[in-house]
Order: C-alpha cells, then sequence, then structure tokens
C-alpha cells in the first residue's frame, strides 16, 4: 500500500498500519529493520539506509521533535466517522489523518494545525436551546467504550421514543430539541485528547467529548465525574478521575455548553506543550 506522492508543495504519505507504525518508529529513531514492510517502504522512496528519505522527511519533521500528540474524531449517527492525529513540535507539525486507503500523513507549520482540526471539533453557531434529557442510561457508556455506533444510534431513539409521550415541546413527555435529534438521528458525538511527555512516557494531560443535535451542544462526562465537576472538585482530583475513568459502566452526564466554551478549552492543546 506504500506511496509518496510528492506531486504537490508537500509530500503526502499514504501508508497501511503496519508501515505506519515502521515508519513512526524510524522518524523517532529506531534503526530501519531489514523485513518485508521496511522493504516495501525502501521501493517506495520513503525509507533509505538512513532512516526517512529527504523527499519523505518534510511530512514527519513533527514526530521527533514533539511535545504534544492530539487524536480527534467526528461521528455522526448515520454517517462515516472522520478522525486525525498529529504530533506537535515548536515548529512543526505531523498531521495523520484515517482514511479508507490508510494513513495519510502530511507536514503542518504549527500555525495551521487549529484549521486542520476544528472541523472534528463540531462547533458553529447554535440556538443553545437546552431543555434535556441530561443523563443518558448506562447502556450508553458500555456503547461508547466499544464504539459501537449503529447500536448507540438505536439506543439514543429508543430513549427519544420513551421520553417522548405527546406532549407540548419542552414539557415533562414532551420532545425537547435532544430528543428530536436523537428520533431523527441528526447528532454528532466528537472526541479530542490529548498527551503530553511525562516520566513514563506518554501521558493524557486532557479530554472532551460532546454530544451536539443542531439546536444545542453538551460536554458528556461519566455521572461521577459531573457530580465532582458540580461540586468544585479540586483540579487535581477532576484530572484524576478523567485519566483513570469509572471503575465500572455508570450512567453519563450532560452539560450545556457552547461552540465558544469548547473553542477555549481545547484551543490550547493545538500548540506544542
Amino acid at each position: 500500500m506504500a506511496h509518496l506522492d510528492t506531486s504537490g508543495h508537500t509530500p503526502v504519505l499514504i501508508l497501511g498500519d503496519a508501515e505506519w507504525s515502521v515508519v513512526h518508529g524510524v522518524a523517532m529513531g529506531k534503526q530501519v529493520a531489514g523485513d518485508r514492510v521496511a522493504r516495501r517502504l525502501r521501493r517506495n522512496g520513503i525509507l533509505d539506509d538512513d532512516g526517512i528519505t529527504p523527499q519523505a522527511a518534510p511530512a514527519l519533521h513533527g514526530v521527533a521533535g514533539a511535545t504534544r500528540h492530539l487524536d480527534a474524531a467526528c461521528f455522526e449517527a448515520d454517517g462515516p466517522g472522520r478522525r486525525a492525529e498529529a504530533w506537535i513540535g515548536p515548529r512543526r507539525a505531523t498531521l495523520v489523518k484515517h482514511e479508507r486507503d490508510g494513513f495519510h500523513v502530511y507536514g503542518l507549520d504549527g500555525c495551521d494545525v487549529p484549521s486542520a482540526f476544528a472541523q472534528l471539533l463540531d462547533i458553529g453557531p447554535r440556538h443553545n436551546i437546552d431543555l434535556g434529557p441530561r443523563v443518558l442510561p448506562e447502556r450508553v457508556y458500555n456503547l461508547l467504550e466499544v464504539g459501537d455506533l449503529r447500536a448507540l444510534a438505536d439506543e439514543l431513539a429508543r430513549l427519544a421514543r420513551r421520553l417522548d409521550q405527546g406532549g407540548e415541546p419542552g414539557e415533562i413527555g414532551g420532545p425537547t430539541p435532544l430528543t428530536e435529534g436523537f428520533a431523527h438521528r441528526m447528532w454528532t458525538l466528537s472526541l479530542i485528547s490529548t498527551d503530553t511527555p511525562g516520566a513514563a512516557g506518554w501521558e493524557l494531560a486532557g479530554a472532551l467529548t460532546t454530544l451536539s443535535v443542531p439546536e444545542c451542544l453538551y460536554e458528556v462526562h461519566p455521572r461521577s465525574l459531573a457530580d465532582a465537576l458540580e461540586s468544585g472538585a479540586s483540579p487535581e482530583a477532576i484530572a484524576s478521575m478523567a485519566s483513570s475513568g469509572p471503575s465500572g459502566p455508570e450512567e453519563m452526564a450532560l452539560i450545556a455548553t457552547t461552540s465558544l466554551q469548547v473553542w477555549l478549552l481545547v484551543s490550547p492543546w493545538f500548540f506544542a506543550a
């Protein structure tokens, strides 16, 4: 699968999973192996005896000096998901888009990282009409953990049918913008996390999950973490809970937010630590 495209102003590598693993390792300073994958990368002009070839190097400058790793994904109820990662250094970044035909690897100036990830954050103008519900059942936690989006869409549609009992919009037993979005499968799930180097290697430094429908945007947290946030727990305690995760499945809390608040929270993650 390995392919090096040098037709544009910056090289693009298109790699399979095993090929990206080898290339990433070599970019981090490992020796070039002599196995079949490495030989294929040599034939395609990506590796040579010294490591990354000069023509492929601009796509990978961000890897070796990275002080931050960013991983973001965006999923819609009935559409294909999108995912991208970046290794971000002081001046250059390496962007890896997960496409159907493999990993597309590009080099970016550090200042271009925010625009590359903005489309995965589900931010934009909304009326911000929050009429609930604000708690999702434990099964949603399980489906998020295993990444079963089809089952998640079905579960949210069932939840909407259970809550909407013919009442007036916004009243108990009536539809809300959120339940309407669940029922008509017009929701978007966005996940972003960042890691920075620590004593034991790369360590989680922040993460955010949002769920939206056209009218409103929510942060999604395990119920225990949402309760800790509401009670005013210390930032250290919140960070510890977020990194370790809950001890088992639990309800998921929805906390209303805005696109501006999301952007202010995650925008520092687009730059070297």
